[in-house]
């Protein structure tokens, strides 16, 4: 939901630049705002608004049985279960959290590319790849234990908290 009310801002400021280059207007600013940064603007909040959505609607078809992820997003979650459930999903949460702030730190490094600034794409590349397996980390647990047969999934930790 914030990487939304981010992207609104973001958007916003993004519109309020292309209007400063149509206008001609750059009284509070002391450097003019180009096409391709006010549009730069506009597509990268336009993205951070609909990128919730999307995790939602294709979280069950990142791979094949990603049900652990749709199912967080789904507004008719299950009600609270045992400790060992509430653990599991406070570390998928906090899996998922470094994740989005991954992918904001890659829209960051993108945006100073593009301005112009050190800190290129191809390192942006490697935080958007990291975010995405952050944020899916049940999926990806799921396709590591289906290749080498053995459970690396969250669910461990209810093996051990019972053991």
């Amino acid at each position: 939901m914030s990487i939304s009310l981010l992207g609104i801002w973001y958007g916003t400021s993004g519109l309020y630049a292309l209007y400063n280059v149509a206008a001609g207007e750059y009284k509070f600013s002391n450097r003019p705002v180009t096409v391709d940064a006010a549009v730069g603007k506009l597509a990268l909040g336009s993205a951070m608004i609909v990128a919730p959505v999307l995790l939602w609607k294709f979280a069950n078809s990142f791979v094949l049985g990603g049900d652990v992820t749709f199912s967080m997003f789904n507004y008719g979650a299950s009600p609270r279960g045992p400790i060992c459930e509430q653990i599991k999903l406070a570390i998928t949460y906090f899996f998922m959290c470094l994740g989005a702030l991954a992918w904001l730190i890659a829209g960051l490094k993108l945006y100073h590319a593009t301005s112009g600034q050190h800190g290129g794409p191809d390192s942006a590349f490697l935080y958007l790849v990291g975010g995405t397996l952050a944020f899916f980390v049940n999926d990806v647990a799921q396709l590591v234990s289906n290749t080498i047969k053995m459970d690396v999934s969250f669910s461990n930790v209810c093996t051990m908290i019972r053991g």
